[in-house]
């Protein structure tokens, strides 16, 4: 049966329209994912972009304004200006003329000044006599009361005339020995400023906090009612003027004396990102066309090696249990082949061994029972019992209940792993038993540390070793000593049980070392090997049982226990 035929042809099964139909679903998911992040990188990067125009701008805007009202104030502040400001002298205010026309010329905004005396009434100006009318003289008066009131160095205010025109005027007061000689006050030309605004790609507006505007970069940005006042009706971020939209922001300066606003052409990018999807979706489609092609191709390829991986799985369930599976398909699919065929073997194996425990069990316990009904143990125990039932009936009672007891743990097939604590008490029975038969001639040993007590080990484990040591011992020396010894060490239960017996040759303990390590069964000495193989396959590992022996010395045999087991 050829699983890996070239020509075989695949149905569209429903493991690969499920999978064709995630991919699909994950495909359209990215796709839309994917627009979405790109509106939205758009938006943030066009906000980032306004933030940061609009930063840019206002620090522009702020600077500006500093250092025409810093190089102002130094001029009306300057200590040897203020005595020209003092002085009533014809020669003095003709050099008052001459400083003010040469700050002009490196001036950002150029400036005309006015001097007053104690009572308001102009003493020198820079305005023609045009200029200086009426009203703008009453405004003058005003605003050098409220900077003496107000006791400012320079006090700021917006001189307006006409509807269109705004000056920004910067008062300082005058005194000398302390008393009040009037005050000099300068007003700066809005011409000047717009100048400096135009050189910045966005438009600026600055007022006074009470709406009085400073300067004005563009008059649509005004109402036409009142081309003076600029107060925004709301803390909208977007404002529409003729129709285009502005990112509006604002600043404070001069301790809040000056409010700044920035208008940045903002309009909306609906075209942009309109264009910008068309775009993208084009591209998601030729993606998605390339994708779904490409995915044909893998879930075809990947359909054919679970079908092919399947085939096989059948073909060891129903027909050959050991069949190895042969993929070479350079996908995963090869690697669980792989680990399917590690996985058989791993069933083999542990369904041999428990075969093979199995097998072990029933021969010990095929041993065991005979053991139990042999004629001459039954015999010496009886024959020992009723010596003893005239001559010490209490020792005889109790020797009957010991081999109740041996009769019933050994009969008993419910359960055939105990504790060291329970085998133990069996043990001590039987030798006790023992002890009666031989007399003075048999002597025994038990040396089990208490760690071991609850340790899980098979039924009857060790009483094979003492009737060993017992029935070997006798052939060759009357009398013999048994000594047991059980201890944990680390990760495994260790036990001796040794004699002072003849022992055997070296000869014979290395044919006993092989049989030990035969999986053949041996009629002879199959009680020891039966015991180590019952050892590793319950307990696997370097579990087992070793012996060692010197002819004329005694015997000793040693058991390992892993902990756990298997």
């Amino acid at each position: 049966m050829d699983y890996h035929s070239p020509d075989r042809t695949y149905k569209k099964s429903r493991f690969r329209r499920e999978l064709e139909r995630s991919v699909s679903r994950r495909l359209v998911t990215s796709l839309l994912l994917g627009c979405l992040l790109f509106l939205v990188a758009i938006a943030a990067v066009n906000t980032l972009n306004q933030n940061a125009r609009r930063e840019d701008h206002l620090a522009g805007v702020a600077a500006t304004f500093q250092e025409v009202y810093n190089d102002t104030a130094a001029f009306l502040l300057d200590a040897d200006h203020t005595e020209l400001f003092l002085s009533d002298r014809r020669k003095d205010q003709d050099n008052l003329r001459y400083l003010i026309s040469q700050y002009n010329v490196s001036a950002l905004v150029e400036l005309q000044l006015i001097l007053t005396d104690s009572k308001g009434e102009v003493r020198f100006t820079t305005f023609s006599e045009g200029e200086m009318n009426l009203h703008r003289q009453e405004f003058n008066r005003i605003a050098e009361e409220n900077a003496c009131h107000l006791m400012r160095a320079v006090y700021t205010t917006v001189y307006h005339f006409r509807a269109n025109s705004s000056e920004y005027v910067m008062i300082h007061p005058l005194y000398r020995d302390g008393e009040y000689q009037g005050a000099a006050a300068v007003y700066l030309n809005e011409n000047d400023w717009t100048k400096l605004f135009s050189r910045y790609q966005y438009d600026a507006i600055l007022t006074k906090p009470n709406g009085d505007v400073i300067a004005c970069s563009n008059a649509s940005f005004l109402s036409q009612k009142n081309a003076n006042k600029y107060r925004p009706a709301d803390a909208a971020r977007y404002v529409k003027v003729d129709g285009s939209r502005y990112l509006r922001s604002s600043r404070s300066l001069e301790n809040g004396t000056v409010l700044a606003y920035s208008f940045i052409y903002s309009p909306p990018n609906y075209d942009y990102l309109l264009v910008g999807l068309f775009l993208i979706l084009m591209l998601g489609l030729s993606w998605s066309a390339m994708f779904v092609r490409i995915m044909h191709v893998m879930t075809e390829q990947m359909v054919k090696s679970v079908d092919t991986l399947v085939q096989e799985i059948r073909f060891i369930r129903k027909e050959d249990p050991d069949h190895i599976i042969e993929i070479d398909t350079g996908d995963e699919i090869e690697e669980i082949a792989h680990q399917v065929n590690k996985m058989v073997r791993s069933i083999q194996e542990l369904s041999q061994r428990n075969m093979d425990l199995v097998e072990v069990n029933s021969r010990m316990e095929m041993q065991n029972l005979q053991a139990q009904i042999n004629p001459h143990f039954i015999y010496n125990t009886l024959d020992n019992i009723r010596y003893l039932i005239p001559a010490d009936p209490q020792r005889a009672q109790q020797l009957i209940g010991r081999f109740i007891g041996i009769l019933r743990y050994s009969i008993n097939n419910t359960k055939h792993n105990v504790t060291v604590r329970e085998d133990l008490k069996y043990l001590q029975d039987y030798l006790v038993i023992q002890s009666t038969r031989f007399g003075a001639n048999f002597s025994y040993e038990m040396d089990i540390d208490d760690a071991c007590m609850e340790f899980i080990i098979p039924k009857l484990l060790l009483q094979p070793l003492l009737e060993n040591s017992i029935k070997y011992g006798f052939q060759k020396k009357p009398r013999i000593h048994v000594r047991t010894r059980g201890w944990l060490e680390e990760d495994a239960l260790y036990f001796t049980v040794e004699d002072n017996g003849g022992g055997v040759d070296a000869a014979t303990l290395e044919q006993l070392r092989g049989i030990l390590r035969s999986e053949e069964v041996n009629i002879e000495h199959n009680g020891l090997q039966n015991i180590n193989r019952r050892i590793w396959l319950g307990y696997g590992g370097d579990s087992g049982l070793t012996i060692d022996s010197a002819e004329g010395e005694g015997f000793t045999v040693k058991l390992k226990l892993r902990r756990g087991g298997r």
